[in-house]
């Protein structure tokens, strides 16, 4: 017995040992991988320039050739017009929807329209004289096009108009924009036809709502959404799809079909049509299982019956079935597939049964272009009925020369840029102007269809709707007219004709509250760097920087990029500049100042006001978040006490009104997992401000173990 203990001892002491020599070789690593932060330099004064009221009206997108004339024309209460017998009616209804004004046709009358089928496509010739307004156009789209212009002009100037003569026609004559309706947020039916309208005002003809998982009431597969899920329903689809014909705007069916699938994959019936049923780590940090097996036949059984239940609420003849991001496709462990040509292979084949599965259904199909730009050589045996849309949402990636490609394989395509509004909360105005003047002009220099802007969600889908309108505004002005103007114009627009604010100053204040990732280290693909910080909450820095780590190495698997693209990106990630967060939360502060002295004459204006607040407040707490993880361990525990009583303060101000927020524009589904994030980092905070009422000893275990969980988890990662 006493031997047996003696051996029990020994084996006890050596296991302490180890363990003791585990702790400080941990502690040693962690040493040597800690880098304290340098300070932030002060932040020097800001200074907004609001731009003078022009004695003009504001046209968006700016005509091709506009000349102002002297003189007015009044505008009758009830319009008498001239116009052949079979146009008539479609120009009262016009008169109607854009004007609000009540008209009839006759043998004379104040306006003139004259159908020109010589002229191009959706284009129009727009008079106004002191005694009548004569219309000129090409189609149905450019009358509707010119009374879209003389609805901007009588917005502004009342029943008195200013003379002017206009001709104008569309440089792409494509110009759609794609709504994320799928991470989370499902705008009601509302919500979508106040959007319809704002896009019609700005000359969009076509708008896809994308769908993955259960954003739509599939009749066919009710019990799968019935209990958790506020889907839009077939009969809002119709809806919605006859008030976007009325104002020329073509509803294009859209659902996911191969990737973004794991809503469908999470469920026990079709977890085994899963590419990788076990999971696949992207990047080494993120689990996927989001990818439909292609070899499998029930695979495309699943998506053409959920193409069944979808396509016949939509009059459109296009469908775009996305085909984006397939990460696991050929990580199958049992059956891997190490060469991409073969799984590009595998993935045209996939493309082309259902592209033959869309035709028989009366469609032309859609579908992303991200797998075919890896791999060009694919680019001439896409069927030349599909159309492509090239997707690139950073400024520093080029459309050039994959435009090139397509072009010279003769393929339909739209370019897509962004809005550039996810995961920022209130936007990020450079990238976006530049990701969509390059979009567009290449568009335009090598025959693109058109153009699709898209706004995604990225869950959690936490920027308002309003965020997005800059970006809306701008591609459609660069998608119509590609001058430089419309960067010029660009204010005037926002604050005049979309904020109605007497002051003039909202445009700039909107656009100047996406300018904040200027203080950040460097552009961070799909979202600002504090935009990211709430996806992993509060870190020690150590591991944040490990975690960027993996992040930069992996982040070239799925972003599509050529050498000159992959070269700027990696440049920024290895000379980063230092993160300013009081230079975010001063620039915050400045332009919630002017935001609350800002009079807005529109319906929703205080609802406007309050959602750029609360995302203000976001902006601020993720700068401070940043900061806390930055600096934490170098600052007194007064200072930190400071910063994280700050952060509580917001964190409850964000949450007790975001419900409110969300539920004046979408539907209730989502909103809960929307606030998953803050709330997760209330938390947190509040668990730091106890750790700063306990004892020395206690603070000083904890913070051992957070030095020895960040020296496994930066092992882990390196390996």
């Amino acid at each position: 017995m006493k031997r047996l203990i003696k051996v029990l001892k020994i084996i006890f002491l050596s296991l302490l040992a180890l363990i003791l020599v585990i702790i400080f070789s941990l502690l040693i690593f962690y040493q040597s991988i800690y880098k304290k932060t340098e300070l932030p330099p002060e932040t020097a004064a800001f200074h907004l320039n609001f731009s003078p009221q022009s004695d003009k009206p504001v046209l968006f997108p700016v005509p091709k050739i506009l000349q102002w004339t002297k003189g007015s024309f009044t505008l009758p209460v009830v319009i008498h017009f001239q116009a052949a017998a079979d146009e008539a009616k479609l120009i009262k209804k016009i008169f109607s929807n854009r004007l609000n004004r009540e008209s009839e046709p006759g043998k004379s009358g104040s306006f003139t329209f004259i159908k020109n089928k010589t002229l191009a496509a959706q284009t129009y010739f727009l008079s106004i004289q002191p005694d009548q307004v004569k219309i000129e156009y090409s189609d149905s789209a450019g009358l509707y096009f010119a009374f879209t212009t003389l609805k901007q002009i009588r917005t502004q100037s009342g029943s008195h108009l200013p003379c002017v003569q206009i001709q104008d026609q569309p440089d792409l004559k494509i110009r759609g924009a794609l709504l994320d309706i799928s991470r989370g947020k499902i705008p009601t039916l509302q919500t979508m036809y106040n959007m319809v309208d704002f896009l019609s005002d700005l000359k969009y003809n076509q708008l896809q709502l994308y769908i993955e998982g259960f954003s739509f009431a599939y009749p066919s597969f009710k019990s799968l959404w019935e209990k958790t899920e506020t889907p839009l329903t077939p009969d809002e689809f119709k809806a919605l799809d006859l008030y976007c014909k009325d104002r020329f705007i073509e509803l294009v069916p859209n659902q996911n079909s191969l990737g973004h699938m794991d809503a469908w994959l999470a469920k026990d019936e079709y977890k085994d049509l899963a590419e990788c049923p076990k999971g696949y780590l992207l990047m080494g940090l993120i689990n996927m299982k989001t990818t439909l097996a292609p070899s499998n036949p029930k695979s495309l059984e699943l998506v053409s019956k959920m193409s069944d239940d979808l396509l016949p609420n939509f009059s459109s003849d296009k469908f775009n079935v996305n085909l984006d991001e397939p990460f696991e496709l050929g990580k199958n462990k049992d059956r891997p597939v190490n060469d991409p040509k073969e799984v590009a292979k595998i993935y045209l084949d996939y493309a082309n049964r259902l592209n033959t599965n869309v035709e028989a259904r009366g469609k032309k199909m859609m579908m992303w272009g991200d797998i075919i730009s890896k791999n060009p050589e694919l680019a001439a045996k896409i069927p030349k009925d599909i159309t492509l849309l090239e997707w690139r949402y950073e400024a520093f990636q080029d459309f050039e020369k994959i435009c090139k490609i397509y072009q010279a394989a003769g393929l339909h395509y739209l370019v897509c840029p962004g809005t550039s509004s996810w995961t920022s909360f209130t936007g990020r105005t450079d990238n976006m102007m530049a990701n969509i003047q390059n979009a567009v002009q290449n568009g335009i220099k090598y025959g693109a269809d058109g153009m699709l802007i898209t706004d995604w969600g990225d869950s959690p889908h936490l920027q308002y709707l309003t965020v997005s309108y800059t970006g809306l505004a701008y591609g459609a002005a660069l998608s119509w007219n590609n001058t430089p103007d419309s960067k010029k114009v660009l204010n005037d627009y926002l604050s005049k004709l979309v904020f109605c604010d007497a002051g003039n100053k909202m445009g700039e204040i909107v656009l100047e509250l996406g300018r904040y990732a200027q203080f950040e280290e460097y552009p961070m693909p799909g979202g600002t760097l504090t935009g990211w910080a709430f996806r992993f909450g509060m870190i020690n820095k150590t591991l944040a920087d490990a975690i960027n780590k993996k992040i930069q190495i992996g982040i070239f698997e799925f972003l599509p990029t050529d050498d000159e693209s992959r070269n700027i990106l990696k440049q920024g990630f290895d000379h980063p500049k230092m993160y300013n967060p009081k230079a975010i939360i001063y620039l915050m502060d400045t332009l919630e100042k002017e935001l609350l002295v800002t009079h807005l004459n529109i319906p929703d204006s205080a609802l406007i006001i309050d959602e750029y607040k609360n995302a203000i407040r976001m902006v601020k707490l993720g700068a401070m978040l940043k900061q806390y993880n930055n600096y934490h361990l170098q600052l007194s525990d007064s200072a930190n006490r400071e910063l994280l009583t700050d952060m509580k303060g917001l964190c409850q101000n964000i949450l007790s009104e975001h419900p409110r927020l969300w539920m004046m524009r979408n539907k209730k589904g989502g909103l809960d997992k929307s606030m998953e994030s803050i709330k997760n980092l209330q938390v947190q905070v509040e668990q730091q401000l106890d750790l700063l009422d306990k004892n020395g000893f206690t603070r000083w275990i904890n913070r051992t173990g957070d030095k020895l969980k960040t020296a496994l988890a930066v092992l882990y990662l390196r390996s």
